[in-house]
């Protein structure tokens, strides 16, 4: 549970100064947890009622703007499962709300597998007991990060003795911070580069600093 957690980060923490609070430490738990749902999702099973038509609404558990669908079952009963082709079906948004749209109108229930974020409060826990150390660790890298900007921006004091010491806990903090994430990613083998810049290669035709072609590169390569 969320209490559970939060005993876990704070140990790891280690802020004995009292400089992040209990909101803080939840913040970080559930961007933690966001974290998580996007590299781990939760994998649900549900039935859908055929209705005549080729339209069919989404499962009670769908979540807009993060739910996927990863399979369709269709029809039931058979093995190997027969699966739908991606190309038979589409999310469709409709003024209702999004909707699932089939190629054809099935005569019997369809099985969709989706996947659906984490939760984790005070009565509900998904969180595999396996990754709990990893979402620990992402939620405590957080507020460590928080700490070594704390101390950082701190550090202005007139008394040397003291602006060192504060410099010295912004650089642990961040260092304590940069393991926990390696940590996270460590134990989920994901990449923690989640938006790395994309490359491009052009054709860079210049002409030379007397307004020649090139030797290397001539006009008539290009």
């Amino acid at each position: 549970m969320l209490a559970d957690l939060l005993a876990l980060v704070k140990t790891a923490v280690r802020d004995d100064a009292g400089v992040i609070s209990d909101d803080d430490y939840v913040s970080a738990i559930s961007m933690a947890v966001n974290r998580y749902s996007a590299d781990r999702p939760r994998y649900l099973v549900e039935d859908l009622t055929a209705n005549g038509t080729a339209i069919l609404d989404l499962p009670s558990g769908w979540q807009v703007g993060f739910s996927v669908i990863i399979s369709l079952e269709y029809p039931l009963d058979i093995f190997p499962p027969e699966m739908v082709d991606t190309g038979d079906y589409l999310l469709y948004q409709a003024p209702v709300g999004e909707q699932l749209r089939l190629a054809y109108a099935p005569a019997s229930a369809v099985r969709m597998t989706y996947t659906q974020a984490h939760v984790l409060d005070d009565s509900t826990d998904t969180l595999p007991v396996p990754h709990r150390e990893a979402v620990m660790s992402w939620a405590a890298a957080a507020c460590c990060e928080q700490l070594a900007s704390y101390y950082a921006s701190a550090s202005d004091s007139t008394i040397q003795a003291d602006r060192i010491e504060r410099l010295s806990q912004s650089r642990d903090y961040a260092n304590r911070a940069k393991t926990l994430r390696a940590r996270y990613t460590n134990e989920l083998g994901v990449d923690d580069k989640k938006s790395a810049p994309a490359g491009v290669v052009v054709n860079w035709d210049l002409q030379d600093s007397r307004g020649n072609d090139r030797l290397t590169h001539p006009k008539r390569w290009r």
